[in-house]
């Protein structure tokens, strides 16, 4: 089987639209990279997939019509989405238990933060940032620098310290284990 998506895009609390059906080539419901990028070309600005909202057919993770909501991070030319109605009432409002990267003004916060660490370390953001996954459990994200790419991955408050075990791990074996640049603990 195979995956296919549908994109309902925002502008910070504007719903501008949906996008899809469209084929992307991994199975995997979190791989949002080929999303990113075929929204994008279409689009013509940076996006940056907020959540999984529905999936038809589809089973453990993968396959099946995946419907994502989509946050535009600059306005994009009209005529280019479709204005079918959907169930917008699912894009509004707060949800208390709902990861920071799955909402638009806590994903911003994040990469900004990101963006700020980087930069007082002496590794500014070079380019636009890549999102690879997201789902529940995290996110993970690729920032250009001039150095190198850097990871950032965004997990829940109560998940492992991943920075705690990297460091460990790499106290036992230093060549194998990139070093973490920031990190934050228990932000929400």
């Amino acid at each position: 089987m195979t995956r296919t998506v549908s994109a309902w895009v925002t502008s910070g609390d504007e719903f501008l639209g949906s996008a899809g059906p469209f084929a992307v080539d991994v199975p995997w419901w979190s791989e949002v990279g080929p999303v990113v990028g075929w929204l994008e070309g279409l689009l013509g600005v940076p996006v940056l997939v907020l959540r999984l909202l529905d999936v038809e057919g589809g089973a453990r993770g993968r396959d099946g019509h995946v419907t994502y909501h989509v946050e535009a991070l600059e306005r994009p030319a009209n005529g280019l989405l479709d204005q079918r109605p959907v169930e917008t009432v699912v894009l509004d409002g707060a949800e208390a238990l709902r990861s920071p990267w799955a909402r638009a003004e806590g994903l911003r916060e994040l990469l900004d933060w990101a963006a700020g660490e980087l930069a007082s370390a002496g590794r500014p953001v070079s380019g636009p940032v890549v999102q690879r996954r997201t789902w529940n459990l995290s996110g993970l994200f690729r920032l250009p620098t001039a150095r190198g790419p850097v990871w950032l991955k965004a997990t829940p408050h109560f998940a492992a310290d991943e920075s705690a075990v990297i460091a460990a791990f790499a106290g036992v074996d230093p060549g194998s284990f990139l070093r973490s640049s920031a990190w934050v603990s228990g932000a929400s």
